[in-house]
């Protein structure tokens, strides 16, 4: 492949991933993406070897050259983005003029399963970058924020203020209120005091309410006794 810049270069990225095309493949993530459409079916390893290669050769160039058309260009955008070496004050705006691109949930959680947030003063600006993307109206936006927060966030020092932000969401998307849900259940088996007394308190949604009581419920690392007790706090109605 050549290096991934303007012409040829982006040419042979779109021509790889046509040559890695599986019509089953796409047929079957088809079906769990309610909406979106495959130009290839491109498995997402394959999609993560290539971002890969392209952030060693020129993430720049390619970022410069994309136009992305299809679900595995957005997917490897996102993934080029998140992964390069740009410092994080450069690479934050290039964050916010993805985040229009997402319009599904398995290109929005890959794309948070995607960053490496190892250095403090990274995890600092990243978390300020995020807080407002809280109370967006955009559902993936939304998820966005709520994912990268399950995914990098899940820690004490922050879990208070985590679970408050979960608290305040109250944007009626499905997948923005799954992702709460997700969150909550994340949370609950790492800091299950605070989160139960969100869950006593049933200020969420009541359909984000009983989802994140069924995802603790479903998770093996929660004891049996705080399953059954979690069933008082569902939601009615």
């Amino acid at each position: 492949m050549s290096a991934p810049a303007a012409g040829e270069g982006y040419r042979a990225i779109l021509e790889e991933l046509a040559a890695q095309a599986d019509p089953q493949y796409k047929k079957f993530h088809e079906g769990l993406i309610p909406g979106a459409s495959m130009a290839y079916g491109v498995r997402v390893p394959a999609i993560r070897a290539l971002a890969k290669r392209v952030i060693r050769q020129d993430a720049p160039g390619f970022l410069a050259a994309s136009r992305p058309g299809s679900y595995e260009e957005v997917m490897l955008r996102g993934m080029v983005i998140a992964g390069m070496g740009l410092p994080m004050a450069e690479r934050l705006p290039l964050v916010r003029g993805f985040l229009p691109l997402i319009d599904n949930w398995a290109v929005c959680d890959t794309f948070c399963s995607s960053f490496k947030l190892k250095q403090e003063e990274d995890r600092a600006m990243m978390w300020d970058f995020l807080l407002p993307l809280f109370h967006s109206k955009e559902e993936f936006t939304a998820r966005f924020a709520v994912v990268m927060l399950l995914s990098h966030y899940a820690t004490e020092d922050k879990a208070g203020e985590a679970l408050a932000l979960l608290e305040g969401m109250g944007q009626p998307q499905y997948y923005v209120r799954m992702a709460v849900a997700w969150a909550v259940s994340v949370y609950y088996v790492k800091f299950p005091g605070p989160t139960l007394r969100l869950l006593q308190r049933q200020s969420l949604p009541a359909f984000t309410q009983n989802k994140s009581i069924q995802k603790i419920r479903e998770s093996y690392r929660v004891p049996k006794e705080d399953k059954q007790r979690l069933l008082r706090y569902k939601a009615k109605g």
